[in-house]
């Protein structure tokens, strides 16, 4: 059996810079290998730094090796894929779609730490891989394989109709993409954000991107719109939440937020945190609210979102930067400090 030699970025903490580090991996049976072009970076490669593994999974490329089981494929294919690499395929969730929740669902940083989307190439298992079509470039193709599926699947999870209103709590990566979606669905959307000192530009960016209303988590009784620096006739009737993602870094104080939501709303969980969650009991238990949470997309809503995303020329925002020990430093750098808008993706280069 051929071992191909595979490159990856990683993150040294020693020396507090990106370095390259080369392994050796097989090709199996059910798996491809991609010769990468394009990365999307998240703040989960944030999290993961600090594990030296090969960094990246929002990975773009063209197919240039097959196991011999893959029939889905072929050689000069354009796939992508996200975080998510493997999982039992037998359990009931597995069978029902949602592999995410499989109790054995490995995905990038706890299945192989030697792989990773920021290198020259990477083998991943096929049924893991998503066909790009063709109206997607590959600069922004990255982008959809987590932060688009996510939100994607966050919105359906809910039961999203284009007669809802959704509400968005961070407009960040992930929050930026779930407006982009909400829009393309034809729902009503109110942004909330909590940046300190940016209400100003953040507003501007959702109405940009599409929102209805942008309300500050600081002074969240004051509704902005695209057409006034302040509703002073609002009709709170008309502004009731149906739909409420929590895109940000941490859930928000909902005692604020809940007197915003319609009635039997729909929580979405999707941040990652380890605080308990508080919920004030009777105001959420009386108007019949639910919360759910929502993770990594099923492949079904991967393959969905993907296709919707072509089909209303979806265009995310996006900072692109060299596929370099520099570009990844500056990369780092824009996403940590939160100066990203509103997504990074590395390019190989040529």
């Amino acid at each position: 059996m051929t071992a191909h030699t595979l490159t990856t970025f990683r993150y040294d903490a020693d020396s507090g810079k990106f370095v390259k580090k080369t392994t050796q991996r097989s090709l199996g049976l059910n798996e491809v290998k991609v010769r990468v072009t394009h990365s999307g970076i998240c703040y989960t490669d944030v999290h993961a730094k600090e594990k030296a593994c090969g960094l990246g999974h929002e990975g773009v490329g063209l197919i240039t090796d097959l196991g011999a089981n893959v029939t889905s494929m072929k050689i000069g294919d354009r796939v992508g894929w996200g975080w998510l690499r493997s999982s039992c395929g037998n359990c009931p969730v597995c069978v029902d779609g949602y592999r995410q929740y499989c109790s054995q669902a490995s995905g990038f940083a706890f299945c192989d730490h030697d792989q990773g989307a920021f290198a020259d190439s990477h083998i991943i298992d096929a049924s893991f891989a998503y066909h790009i079509p063709a109206e997607i470039p590959s600069w922004q193709a990255g982008v959809f394989m987590c932060a688009g599926a996510s939100t994607y699947e966050a919105l359906d999870a809910a039961g999203t109709k284009p007669h809802h209103r959704v509400g968005i709590v961070g407009l960040g990566g992930l929050g930026h993409m779930a407006v982009l979606f909400a829009k393309a669905m034809g729902c009503a959307i109110t942004v909330f954000s909590g940046s300190e000192g940016m209400a100003e530009s953040k507003a501007r960016d959702a109405f940009q991107l599409g929102a209805d209303e942008f309300r500050a988590l600081n002074n969240i009784d004051t509704p902005v719109r695209p057409d006034s620096n302040t509703d002073r006739t609002d009709n709170a009737s008309k502004s009731l939440i149906d739909v409420l993602l929590i895109c940000a870094n941490e859930t928000p104080d909902l005692e604020k937020i809940l007197p915003l939501l319609a009635r039997r709303a729909t929580i979405v969980l999707m941040s990652i945190q380890q605080k308990p969650l508080v919920i004030p009991y009777m105001p959420f238990i009386l108007p019949g609210h639910r919360i759910i949470a929502s993770t990594e997309a099923s492949r079904q809503n991967h393959l969905a979102m993907i296709q919707f995303a072509a089909r209303h020329k979806i265009s995310p925002w996006i900072e692109r930067f060299p596929m370099t020990e520099d570009g990844l430093k500056n990369a780092f750098e824009r996403l940590e400090s939160g100066e990203m808008r509103y997504r990074g993706v590395l390019e190989m280069p040529e």
